[in-house]
């Protein structure tokens, strides 16, 4: 019997660790695109748990390509900062965007993470920063969509952080109409330190084992 509780609580303390979820409040400073025609439209922003996800509002995160040319929207920038305060300890950031780029079109993005102190409401030391390019095939890429899945480690736990995050479309083409680049869904996935969340997991399963006992 001893020996099927201490199995249980082994595998239930990683079911838990799973399952379990942070609280995070979030708070928004910017998301949107900016065109280099000078117009700017707002990102709409979904909240799930652990996840922030960022997608195109009024306006397509679109440049280049025969259907934009005529409003001449040849290079964007995205721009998406935010701040965040968990209830637990957050030791990383899943980042998760999908877009397609062809032809001499690209997507740039850099994402910076630092310590957010929520009372003074001052940004404190670089906690991580990851950066990269997908670009078509006139620029020695692919003309394929493309998903890119990146993981910002912090050296330690954090319960608050802020974030700044920039995706730059580009069309290097002199003629625009034959290449484009577009940015889908971006996606944010905090990670909560797994000693904090198996912990807590633990210490809930031996008290179901306790009860069970007696």
């Amino acid at each position: 019997m001893r020996t099927f509780t201490r199995l249980s609580l082994i595998a239930g303390a990683a079911i838990f660790t799973q399952m379990a979820h942070a609280a995070i409040s979030y708070n928004i400073i910017e998301a949107d695109i900016a065109f280099n025609t000078g117009e700017v439209s707002a990102l709409d922003v979904d909240f799930n748990g652990n996840e922030l996800d960022f997608s195109a509002g009024d306006v397509a995160m679109l440049i280049g390509d025969g259907a934009w040319t005529a409003n001449g929207r040849n290079a964007a920038v995205v721009t998406i900062v935010y701040t965040a305060v968990s209830d637990e300890l957050i030791n990383g950031l899943d980042l998760i965007f999908s877009g397609w780029a062809v032809g001499q079109g690209g997507v740039g993005y850099t994402e910076y993470v630092e310590r957010w102190d929520a009372d003074s409401e001052m940004a404190g030391p670089a906690l991580g920063q990851v950066a990269g390019a997908q670009w078509g095939a006139g620029m020695g890429g692919s003309d394929n969509p493309f998903t890119v899945s990146d993981f910002i480690e912090f050296e330690e736990g954090v319960f608050s952080y802020k974030v700044k995050k920039t995706f730059t479309l580009a069309n290097l083409d002199e003629n625009p109409a034959s290449s484009f680049a577009s940015l889908g869904l971006v996606e944010q996935n905090a990670v909560p330190e797994p000693a904090t969340m198996g912990a807590l997991a633990i210490g809930a399963l031996g008290l179901m084992a306790r009860r069970r006992r007696k």
